[in-house]
């Protein structure tokens, strides 16, 4: 025991966790957070907001023949799960109710409890259930999933709106964003690892889900810990001065909401935004079949580039927003407008392998502004400063309206992609184009915002005065 004596001094010295922290506080702090009460509460909710997708939908993109191999899917089966899925935006605005009624806090550890519930079903007994049986009970749980979604995406947003301050909305929002890519980044580049040193073994592969389904167990904790009821005021995070409201209040104030033209001008506008977002799906077949990239390149390159300017563009985007534009909607207008452009030079842009870096370039620039505008896309509604009793419902009925081109967006883009076979270069320029289209309709509907915002403002000021 004398010897460690002379180790006492370390404990004067900061370790790298110790630094770390400091200077992500500091971050924040920068930001318009103001204690760390807040931050933690912040970033609980941000991160519930992945891991509840951790174990199933995440999985989509880097674990696609892993998933259907493991529960032993057809395709179709496995895009009629994701379709599920995709119920949630029929739901969105009773889920407004719901968020109105009850906090944020309540709703995500009770999704968190349920997520984990039934993902350990699916992970654990659906598999070895009789082929007549399985898919049946795989498409209610992924429905009861789609359902729920309704309910439980608001309250984060909710949570993110309420916990960050009245001046950066914008920050918090793209944070969201940023931190739930670098997660889902994260946890996918674990499992990958494990996969390759457990020589692609599925049984490593359903411990890895297994795990990453318990992951929420932690997460509830965390928010029992961290995350007080609805604050009336935004950016309190001190639990003493919380929000009650009655289901007829909750009412009242979804259709209050619903009576309000910025909120329904900010959920179309950031229709475009996710619209245009959709484009990137098609960020390898467009290299392979246009540039006659090598697929395995053109995958890398995706997911590069997802991760480093989901992350980069997701935060930068917001903090433009509220330290420079002082307006999500003007920042939306501006990136919107940029990707239109980036969207015409690749529409025209020769192919062949002549001019395949000026695509790499060109595409890289419009994903960047593009994953600005994502990550600030929710932000427009929670700069209207809506009365905490509204803010739940305020948050459904946008996402209702940006999140509604999932219904139509990949599968009219693949009827284009389908109808020009013979020539991709000419689909790919017709999406582009399209695609254009929307960015301005959508810089348009933004610019068309503000300028209602500042109207608003003045008719307060002059109602003050």
């Amino acid at each position: 025991m004398q010897s460690w004596k002379c180790l006492g001094f370390l404990r004067y010295v900061p370790s790298p966790v110790m630094l770390m922290s400091g200077v992500f506080v500091g971050f924040f702090r920068r930001n318009g957070f103001e204690t760390r009460q807040q931050i933690a509460a912040f970033l609980t909710v941000v991160f519930s907001g992945q891991i509840i997708y951790s174990a199933f939908e995440s999985f989509k993109i880097p674990f696609y023949q892993r998933l259907v191999t493991y529960y032993g899917l057809t395709d179709t089966q496995f895009g009629l799960l994701f379709t599920a899925l995709g119920v949630a935006v029929f739901f969105y605005i009773p889920g407004g109710w719901v968020n109105n009624r009850f906090n944020a806090r309540s709703i995500l550890m009770v999704g968190l409890a349920y997520r984990c519930i039934t993902a350990l079903i699916l992970i654990g007994l659906t598999p070895s259930l009789p082929e007549g049986i399985k898919f049946p009970v795989m498409f209610a749980i992924t429905l009861s999933w789609g359902v729920w979604d309704a309910v439980f995406w608001p309250a984060v947003v909710k949570g993110v709106v309420l916990f960050s301050g009245r001046d950066n909305k914008g920050f918090g929002l793209g944070v969201l964003t940023a931190f739930r890519a670098g997660g889902e980044a994260t946890l996918n580049g674990i499992l990958i690892g494990v996969m390759a040193i457990a020589g692609g073994s599925l049984i490593a592969f359903k411990w890895g889900m297994i795990v990453y389904a318990c992951l929420t167990l932690p997460m509830i904790l965390l928010i029992h810990r961290f995350v007080p009821a609805d604050p009336r005021t935004e950016g309190d995070a001190s639990g003493e001065d919380t929000e009650a409201v009655s289901g007829k209040e909750a009412l009242a104030g979804l259709l209050q909401t619903l009576r309000i033209p910025r909120v329904w001008l900010a959920g179309i506008a950031g229709m475009c935004v996710y619209w245009v977002y959709t484009t990137l799906v098609y960020t390898t077949p467009f290299f392979v079949r246009v540039y006659a990239f090598d697929e395995n390149v053109a995958a890398l390159y995706a997911t590069v580039n997802a991760i480093l300017l989901g992350l980069s563009g997701g935060i930068l985007g917001g903090i433009i927003a509220d330290k420079v534009f002082k307006s999500s909607a003007t920042t939306i207008a501006i990136t919107l407008t940029l990707g239109a452009g980036f969207l015409v030079i690749l529409a025209f842009l020769p192919g062949g392998s002549d001019n395949s870096w000026m695509a790499v370039a060109t595409l890289s620039a419009f994903a960047f502004v593009t994953m600005m505008a994502k990550g600030i896309q929710q932000a427009p509604v929670a700069e209207l400063h809506l009365p905490s009793t509204m803010v739940g419902s305020a948050m459904s009925v946008n996402s209702f309206m940006a999140f509604a081109c999932i219904l139509w967006a990949t599968t009219l883009n693949g009827a284009i992609l389908d109808a020009h076979k013979d020539s991709p270069s000419t689909g790919f320029t017709l999406i582009f184009l399209l695609m254009a289209g929307v960015g301005l309709t959508g810089a348009l509907l933004s610019a068309w915002l503000e300028l209602l915002n500042r109207r608003h403002a003045k008719k307060e000021i002059s109602a003050l005065s």
